[in-house]
């Protein structure tokens, strides 16, 4: 391969000094299983009576969370892109957001459609007409908190995701003084929204699910929502008088006793004034897979809606697991679970024998029928993903992206061995999700902290006390290649492609001990891939952006080569909190348009943009300013 092939055919992995080394050999090797659907609803309760009599304690009657107990998706490394390869330059998607995949929106606090803002606050759907005076046409109800709520507008139906809102179901009297699981009672509810008249949007109906809400996508017409969900079963514990081996012994009881309404996840359907349109289970037992090996009693659930057909399932498929984040490509889903030693992964191979080190676990689903879901395959790899953008889906293979030891574990200092990362690929075959080839002993005594991927290639990049970009191809996924590098101080969260084979980095800036001094943006040049070439960077100051963490909360105007991101600094007096807007200049220079202010106590959440204008979007309003120099034109408040 040249080294003048365009950005499309970069990868660039950022990796601490010393050993860095081209595998196989070395880490644990990927394993693979296909699970099977259970014979009937018999064979099915059965497994769930036993893996919660094998799992359950004297002190709660649930199982623990397998992965990370309400964690949610992190966004903190950047976007993949589908065969053709990065574009020019990459703007926001058709709703505002800064998706991971083009052709796949993704759920938002904001979305930006033609003039008309919608944003979720306080209990409300919120939508105003935007322009240099924002207009609020509306304030829907939607009758339950909106902390952490999403939406996804797709023509004239906006769909709203309430995370803990929904669920709640009752699974049965509750024996003696036991109470319910918190986990088994925290559910999803999802809002569907007639939004053909904005300044008159109708409630048309709603419906809960047991279980936790991970994530969704839209893609092909059809949204796909993934959740999971623990049994909540009625069982004593005893802090209300009963010893150990009682309140043991009543909640093994329990479980040996589980219905089918206690194990599955249920889903209730109303319309808008609350009638009952259906109710029971969330899926069939015939559309449950489970492994060979024990996972749990955690059910994770992939629910298809039409919302032109409403809320009523097009398509449900389910495997006996739990579940952490959610990639999607447009034929693909893929959920991703870490595991950090609380139980086995699909292999008991795999199951490290060195402290502090996890494993991954990967379902792959079909999602090329826009009414059906179909299961795929699975797999296990070493390490655990930092974000869901560590995976990308490309020419029938899955790429991942891990670190071997959680950050509570890397040595020196930690009980665990110093960390490294690797890149790992995965075909589909019939027995499961294979590894195909895999690139390891990245950054030693570091971990990934973003990751970027250009149609066959990744970008990857670690940190510890300086971040030094290697510029690999893995156009054969078989037989990576290093082909440049370089060193910088401080580290990217986040990578965007902004045209003529650069990227910009949000990150930290830091000394050469790797304490971090304060944000930056950086732009990189990698025209000529045996010589990467830090252009330019800019500092923000002492503070943070949201956008180090989610991705998007990061916009791209390419007309206008503008960045925009919410960013907020510090100092021993004060603080602030803007919206920001940085050039990047065609000669490879970064500046900044402007500092739209918006005061101390008031967060920005989204920076989304017209022709004209820019908008702050916050929890309590938003604050549109000129795109040219952001200058404030108008704002407009939430009702309270």
């Amino acid at each position: 391969m040249s080294p003048s092939r365009s950005l499309a055919a970069i990868a660039v992995l950022g990796v601490a000094a010393g050993a860095f080394t081209l595998l196989p050999g070395g880490a644990l090797k990927a394993a693979a299983e296909t699970l099977v659907p259970y014979a009937g609803c018999d064979e099915l309760l059965a497994y769930y009576r036993a893996e919660l009599v094998r799992t359950t304690t004297a002190y709660d009657g649930f199982p623990p969370q397998l992965g990370l107990p309400g964690r949610r998706e992190s966004t903190t490394a950047a976007a993949a892109q589908d065969s053709a390869g990065v574009p020019d330059a990459v703007g926001s998607g058709p709703t505002g957001t800064n998706v991971q995949e083009r052709g796949v929106d993704e759920p938002d606090s904001a979305k930006l459609v033609g003039d008309l803002l919608f944003a979720v606050s306080g209990d409300s759907l919120q939508i105003v007409r935007t322009g240099a005076t924002p207009q609020l046409l509306s304030t829907l109800p939607l009758g339950a908190p909106a902390y952490g709520a999403e939406l996804l507008v797709q023509d004239d139906r906006a769909l709203v995701l309430l995370p803990g809102a929904g669920g709640a179901l009752e699974k049965g009297d509750p024996v003696g003084t036991s109470m319910p699981s918190p986990i088994g009672g925290t559910g999803t509810r999802l809002v569907l929204v007639d939004i053909a008249d904005p300044a008159e949007p109708q409630q048309l109906e709603s419906l809960d699910l047991d279980g936790r809400y991970l994530s969704a996508r839209l893609s092909g017409g059809a949204v796909r929502l993934v959740s999971a969900s623990t049994p909540a079963l009625p069982v004593p514990s005893p802090s209300y008088g009963r010893s150990d081996s009682s309140a043991l012994e009543a909640n093994r009881a329990a479980a040996r006793s589980a219905t089918l309404a206690q194990v599955l996840p249920q889903a209730v359907r109303r319309t808008a004034g609350g009638v009952v349109l259906s109710e029971g289970p969330a899926v069939g037992c015939g559309q449950v897979r489970h492994a060979s090996s024990p996972q749990g009693a955690g059910t994770l659930l992939v629910t298809t809606l039409d919302l032109e057909k409403g809320l009523q399932a097009q398509d449900s498929t389910a495997v006996t697991t739990d579940g952490d984040l959610v990639y999607a490509s447009a034929d693909r889903l893929y959920v991703a679970t870490s595991r950090w030693g609380t139980t086995a992964p699909i292999s008991s191979s795999l199951v490290p024998d060195r402290p502090g080190e996890v494993t991954t676990e990967l379902h792959a689903f079909d999602t090329t029928a826009p009414t059906t879901t179909r299961y795929a395959g699975s797999g296990s790899v070493a390490g655990y993903v930092y974000g869901r953008w560590a995976l990308s889906s490309h020419e029938g293979h899955l790429r991942v992206a891990t670190t071997s030891s959680p950050p509570w574990m890397e040595g020196p200092g930690g009980d665990g061995p110093a960390s490294s990362s690797q890149v790992t690929v995965l075909a589909e075959r019939a027995d499961g999700l294979i590894e195909t080839g895999r690139v390891g002993g990245l950054g030693p005594g570091e971990r990934i902290y973003a990751v970027r991927y250009f149609g066959d290639l990744a970008t990857v990049v670690t940190f510890r006390q300086t971040d030094p970009l290697y510029v690999l191809d893995l156009g054969d996924p078989a037989a990576p290649k290093l082909l440049g590098e370089l060193k910088v101080p401080g580290f990217s969260t986040y990578l965007h492609p902004v045209g003529g084979d650069r990227l910009l980095g949000v990150g930290q800036d830091a000394d050469a001990r790797g304490r971090v001094t304060g944000l930056q943006v950086s732009l990189f040049d990698l025209s000529d891939l045996s010589r990467p070439v830090q252009l330019d960077r800019l500092p923000l100051g002492t503070g943070h952006s949201v956008a180090l963490e989610d991705s998007r909360a990061f916009g791209y105007d390419p007309e206008r080569r503008l960045a925009l991101l919410p960013v907020s600094t510090y100092d021993e007096v004060t603080g602030r909190n803007d919206a920001v807007g940085i050039r990047v200049a065609a000669d490879g220079s970064l500046s900044l348009v402007g500092r739209l202010a918006l005061g101390p106590d008031v967060q920005v959440e989204r920076v989304l943009h017209d022709s004209d204008h820019v908008y702050a979007v916050t929890r309590t309003g938003v604050v549109a300013a000129r795109a040219g120099d952001f200058g404030r034109t108008g704002s407009v408040a939430f009702p309270r």
